[in-house]
């Protein structure tokens, strides 16, 4: 597994600096890094055995890839939680990225059927776990460890996911961590044998036949890289307004810090730390957009997705020349029926981080401009 270094030694320096220092979160961290250690050693063993008991995974290949992308808050894991009901399709849950190897994929599945043998306690234990743990994000982003959900965990493995920064309130100093497309090519390299190599496990286990269907909100920052090892990937990238999408992420951001680290405040360089990156992200995501054929990058507003998602999902279709089965018609008219009963619970402001319209503007107005953003 791959381990960047420098960003961990740097994460924990920074903890214990005069700068930085707090003693309740200082704790925490240590806490974390102790236990994430040992959750890596255990990943670690488990994809050793695979190399013993289950090495045709080398083999799997990984053809026309889609990646459902966006800057973070743009109504990314909406359209792949939509699309992750077709059966064609290979997704990502959350317990697969927290565990990527075939034999923990293996060992879970047994553990399930065992679980309903017996009426399935062990799910209603999780569940229960799942919703205490994440009780903080149920307004901002529901999930659990069934859910559909990003490969940002793997990249966490790695000391290389902006994700980082829901412990590390300072993520404008662990720049690694933000852009991996920026770390020497050697270790980029490293890094993408690495990321190809867990993506293969995961087509091996769950249908060596099926499409890869991964969702990245984080991935701006990783993209180009992920573009040299998967060059006939095909992107679909969900498009929101800054002015919505900024202080949603901060707010995603900010309520792990409550308890992690409570001496930061809303209003902090912490959070125009998670702004920038922000920044950064619609910027990268445009320059690669340049570089690619229409076909291989397809643009979806967020709006159009929450007013009609069903006819979105058709339009996707219609352009990766994708078939929409009797089945999953059926299910995707429902899931657009309950999504019209959504209303979202979550509210945010720019101002309540220290930010403003005006400031957002003058960093993103190519943006602005490509997509005839209001201001």
């Amino acid at each position: 597994m791959y381990f960047y270094y420098p960003v961990l030694f740097k994460a924990l320096r920074l903890t214990f600096s005069r700068r930085y220092f707090s003693l309740r979160h200082a704790c925490f961290v240590t806490i974390f890094t102790i236990l994430f250690l040992l959750l890596r050693s255990l990943v670690w063993l488990g994809r050793l055995l695979d190399q013993v008991f289950f090495r045709g995974y080398r083999r799997q290949t990984i053809k026309n890839p889609i990646y459902i992308v966006g800057n973070p808050r743009s109504g990314t894991t909406f359209m792949h939680r939509f699309i992750s009901h077709d059966r064609q399709f290979s997704y990502i849950r959350l317990y697969h990225t927290i565990f990527p190897a075939v034999i923990f994929y293996r060992a879970f599945a047994g553990l399930g059927r065992l679980d309903r043998i017996f009426g399935s306690p062990f799910t209603r234990l999780l569940n229960m776990i799942s919703h205490r743990g994440f009780k903080g994000w149920d307004k901002i982003h529901k999930t659990g460890p069934k859910e559909a959900e990003s490969d940002e965990m793997l990249f966490v493995y790695a000391m290389l996911s902006p994700l980082l920064g829901l412990l590390f309130p300072f993520l404008g100093e662990l720049k690694e961590a933000v852009f991996a497309d920026k770390i020497p090519a050697k270790e980029r390299h490293r890094l993408m044998v690495y990321y190809k190599d867990c993506l293969q496990r995961h087509m091996y286990a769950t249908g060596p036949d099926k499409i890869l269907l991964e969702k990245v909100a984080l991935i701006a920052g990783r993209l180009g890289s992920i573009l040299e090892t998967f060059p006939d990937i095909r992107i679909i990238h969900l498009i929101r307004h800054p002015y919505q999408c900024i202080p949603s992420l901060v707010s995603m951001f900010y309520v792990p810090w409550t308890t992690l680290a409570p001496q930061v405040k809303r209003d902090s360089q912490a959070s125009r730390d998670i702004a920038r990156m922000t920044f950064e992200y619609y910027r990268y995501i445009l320059k690669l957009k340049k570089t690619l054929p229409k076909d291989q990058f397809i643009e979806v507003y967020y709006e159009d997705l929450v007013a009609d998602p069903e006819a979105t999902v058709e339009h996707i279709y219609q352009k990766l020349n994708l078939k929409i089965s009797a089945e999953y018609r059926t299910i995707l008219r429902e899931e657009a029926r309950k999504a019209r009963q959504y209303k979202s619970r979550h509210s945010y402001s720019l101002e309540e981080y220290g930010l403003t319209k005006e400031m957002v503007y003058e960093e993103l107005k190519d943006v602005f401009e490509e997509y005839g953003f209001e201001r």
